[in-house]
C-alpha cells in the first residue's frame, strides 16, 4: 500500500496564528500600562523642574528686595476643569511670574502659586520671618486625585507655609525630618 504525501506549503495553521494572538494581547495588557505610568512619571518630571526653577528666582528676588512675592494660580485652576491632561499656554504663568523673573519653558501640564505669610492663599502660614511655598499641581491621569508637589523655604525657625491645594499640604517628612529647600512630591495625591 503506497503512502500518499501531502504538499505542505509553508504557511501556518489557524491554530498556529491563534495562538501568536493571544501571546500578543496578553504581552500588550502587561505593557501598554506600564507604558501609561512611564508617560504620567515623564509628565511629572515638568513639575519637578519648574518648582526648582521658581525657587531660585524666589530666591534670587528676595536677595534684591528683601521679601518673597505670592502669586495665585495660574494657569488659572480650578477644580471643575480638571483634567490636566493636555499642556496649556503658559502666557497667565509668565504674567502672573513676571516680578519674580520666572518663566517656565513652553506650554504646561501643572498649575503653579507661590505662597508666602502676607498672602497664604488658601493654605496657613506659621512663619515668623520670610518663607514662601511654591506648588504644582494637576491632574495628569484625569482621575479624582491631583498630582501635587511642593517647594518649601521655611525661615530660620522652621515655619512654613502650607499649599492648599490637596488638601491644605504640609511638607512629607523624609528620614523623620521635613523636607525642605527641595521639590518634595506629597505621597497621598496621585501614585502613579
Amino acid at each position: 500500500m503506497a503512502r500518499i504525501e501531502r504538499n505542505r506549503s509553508g504557511g501556518f495553521t489557524l491554530v498556529e496564528l491563534m495562538i501568536v494572538v493571544a501571546i500578543i494581547g496578553v504581552l500588550a495588557s502587561v505593557a501598554i500600562p506600564s507604558y501609561q505610568n512611564y508617560q504620567l512619571t515623564a509628565k511629572r518630571s515638568e513639575g519637578y523642574a519648574n518648582l526648582a526653577s521658581l525657587a531660585k528666582a524666589q530666591k534670587a528676588y528676595f536677595a534684591e528686595f528683601n521679601d518673597y512675592i505670592a502669586v495665585a494660580a495660574e494657569p488659572s485652576f480650578t477644580l471643575g476643569q480638571v483634567p490636566t491632561t493636555v499642556t496649556r499656554d503658559s502666557t497667565p504663568i509668565n504674567a502672573a511670574f513676571s516680578s519674580v523673573g520666572w518663566v517656565p519653558e513652553g506650554d504646561v501640564f501643572f498649575d503653579y502659586d507661590t505662597a508666602t505669610p502676607t498672602d497664604p492663599l488658601t493654605g496657613a502660614c506659621t512663619c515668623t520671618e520670610s518663607c514662601f511655598t511654591a506648588t504644582a499641581y494637576g491632574n495628569l491621569d484625569g482621575d479624582a486625585s491631583l498630582s501635587v508637589m511642593l517647594y518649601t523655604h521655611p525661615d530660620r525657625v522652621g515655619g512654613f507655609c502650607e499649599t492648599g491645594q490637596g488638601g491644605n499640604q504640609t511638607p512629607p517628612f523624609e528620614n523623620g525630618a521635613r523636607m525642605f529647600d527641595q521639590v518634595a512630591r506629597v505621597l497621598v495625591a496621585d501614585d502613579f
